[in-house]
């Protein structure tokens, strides 16, 4: 009784019905069965596609085949088939068709390339040429096109911050002498709030020239306090008191303070 010619369960993944064109748009296919005459055409089919990709392919092409025993699975690089988890074998030597099949099958493979069919060069040339609604692919030159413009639009951007002076949120100011800012400090060093409720914020202002902020909690507990030093200036012609941050605490009339754009009463406990 004669031996059945083996089969093999293949798979494509982002490949078109023949490996004649990839994409992300094709989905897997299986076939089943599929005789070697017909395993070998397909990886020369292959083999072709893959010498017309490039670096600027978004989709992952590969065929699987299976066999009673083993997986094996076979992709593209460099513009030809790598033989996935054979390449310490081949020991620089191309992943052809022939050491594939032979690696498959188990016997040796050594029947050469078919010539190349008219229907198969011409689809692929019609697949290689059609146009991006047809594949669901970019051209490619549109592809370099906004890498150019993401590229220049990001450097523009970081010479932009590099270049532009830091904003503070302190208009601009002078200083006023040692005994000035003394003088000063002591006419409105006290106590200010915004309100005494939970959420409300806490100003005390010390003559030896510090400012301390808290926000009040439950029950007017304190939280969030800061220190900073301050030090008298004239802000606008008017006087005020500037931080080391630096920001400025403006004088709106002798019981009143503005800071961050919240208004400070004085607080007489």
């Amino acid at each position: 009784m004669a031996t059945a010619a083996p089969a093999y369960t293949v798979t494509l993944h982002h490949l078109a019905p023949g490996a004649l064109a990839a994409g992300l748009a094709y989905p897997d296919e299986q076939l089943s069965a599929m005789p070697l005459p017909q395993l070998r055409e397909l990886l020369y089919a292959f083999t072709e596609l893959a010498a017309q990709l490039t670096i600027y392919e978004p989709s992952l092409p590969e065929i699987r085949i299976k066999t009673d025993r083993e997986s094996f699975t076979i992709r593209t690089r460099y513009r030809k088939l790598w033989f996935v988890g054979y390449e310490t074998n081949l020991r620089g030597e191309e992943h052809s068709v022939a050491y594939i099949l032979t690696t498959i099958t188990g016997t040796a493979e050594t029947a050469k390339a078919p010539e190349p069919r008219p229907d198969r060069v011409s689809l692929a040339s019609a697949t290689a040429a059609a146009t991006p609604e047809e594949t669901g692919r970019f051209p490619r030159w549109l592809k370099i096109a906004v890498m150019a413009v993401i590229i220049i639009g990001c450097n523009a951007g970081a010479a932009w911050m590099l270049l532009t002076p830091p904003k503070t949120i302190a208009p601009k100011f002078s200083l006023m002498t040692p005994a000035e800012s003394v003088a000063l400090l002591g006419r409105v060093a006290g106590e200010y709030r915004t309100g005494s409720q939970e959420g409300d914020r806490r100003l005390i202002i010390d003559p030896t020239g510090t400012a301390r902020l808290a926000k009040f909690g439950p029950n007017q507990a304190v939280t969030q306090p800061t220190t900073k030093t301050i030090r008298g200036a004239i802000v606008d012609g008017k006087p005020a008191l500037i931080t080391g941050d630096p920001a400025a605490i403006t004088l709106k009339d002798a019981d009143t303070l503005i800071l961050f754009g919240n208004t400070y009463k004085r607080h007489n406990p």
